[in-house]
């Protein structure tokens, strides 16, 4: 008999404790690619697609009570950029199924996560991986992306109101690495509000 401890809850089995999720957890995709269980609900909208994601999350191989990937010992982890920052296909699309606030486990057979091939010597080849996912914060950025990547003549032609929102988005995202100590980050962010207006 093995005891699984995951973030606290206890498991015991003689079979693969990934296999513990499975009766709990609803396909996301319809193929049984990317499974997601929600452990505590979030509030509000999901995240929006280019959305900039601060969350916490821990990574489990099956048989392994130890994530091999955590950012549980950070107090406040830095902001990913979806579509830029999340590597793997099925975490992106699970963080798009997620609200603010919400803490889910998702399991990712290979083609959604490490392929046929893995990462070595750290995850093997066609392994299944379990995700734990809190969403802390995000930011739909979207807009702020699309604005900079105009020429400055066409941001001239841009109303006011839209330049205020890119605005408004900076500072918030400047304000937030401000808060995580990450100053050069805060001071960018800031340069381009100016820039802005």
């Amino acid at each position: 008999i093995i005891i699984f401890i995951i973030n606290s809850d206890v498991f015991e089995a003689s079979s693969p404790p990934i296999l513990l999720f499975l009766s709990t957890m609803q396909d996301v995709l319809g193929d049984g690619g990317v499974l997601k269980e929600v452990v505590r609900e979030g509030e509000g909208p999901t995240v929006p697609m280019d959305a900039s994601v601060s969350v916490h999350l821990s990574a489990f191989l099956e048989y392994s009570e130890q994530p091999f990937q955590t950012t549980r010992h950070l107090k406040e982890p830095r902001m990913m950029k979806l579509g830029r920052d999340v590597s793997l296909p099925g975490l992106e699309l699970g963080l798009l199924t997620m609200k603010k606030g919400e803490f889910s486990r998702f399991l990712l057979l290979p083609s959604y996560a490490y392929g046929d091939l893995g990462c070595p010597p750290t995850i093997p080849p066609r392994a299944t991986v379990l995700f734990e996912v809190h969403i802390l914060d995000f930011l739909d950025s979207a807009q702020v992306d699309e604005f900079f990547a105009l020429t400055p003549e066409e941001q001239n032609a841009v109303p006011l109101a839209a330049v205020l929102s890119v605005v408004n988005a900076e500072r918030t995202f400047g304000n937030h690495c401000f808060r995580q100590g990450r100053y050069e980050d805060a001071k960018d962010r800031y340069k381009q509000v100016a820039a802005g207006l």
